[in-house]
């Protein structure tokens, strides 16, 4: 007597289901680790153009003012000595996604993703802002 092997249709249907309630609960947890990745790039980021004003600081006592003596008052990090177009992009945020405030005493560095800029999953960011002040603190909105 031949016996037949392979599986029976209620058992192919028990793993499919098992299969759909397993990606039903991984999709949310990736989706949220997607988010924190965001928010890890802009913070990093961030973090080189406080360095930046950090050394200026170190050297002119000041953080509006540059090596040379100008005094500093754009809003685009980008003209801060020491970073060129392309340091601050990533695959959320990039470069005109960054502005600054910066007085002698003090800086609000600031991260405010869009979906006008060509980041490769910049829409994921859309409305999220993350500001760092001089005091290390870290500001998250729009999460």
């Amino acid at each position: 007597m031949k016996s037949k092997q392979g599986f029976t249709l209620v058992e192919l249907m028990v793993v499919a289901i098992i299969v759909a309630i397993l990606a039903a609960v991984a999709i949310p947890l990736m989706s949220a680790h997607k988010t924190r990745a965001a928010i890890t790039e802009a913070e990093a980021a961030l973090g080189t153009i406080r360095t930046v004003l950090r050394a200026m600081y170190a050297e002119t006592g000041a953080y509006n003012e540059d090596l040379s003596g100008n005094t500093i008052t754009s809003t685009d990090p980008l003209d801060l000595p020491g970073l060129s177009a392309g340091d601050l992009d990533g695959r959320y945020f990039e470069d005109d996604d960054y502005t600054m405030a910066v007085t002698a005493s003090g800086y609000t560095l600031t991260a405010a993703g869009d979906t006008a800029g060509t980041a490769p999953e910049g829409d994921l960011v859309n409305g999220v802002t993350v500001t760092l002040d001089e005091d290390g603190s870290f500001t998250r909105t729009g999460l």
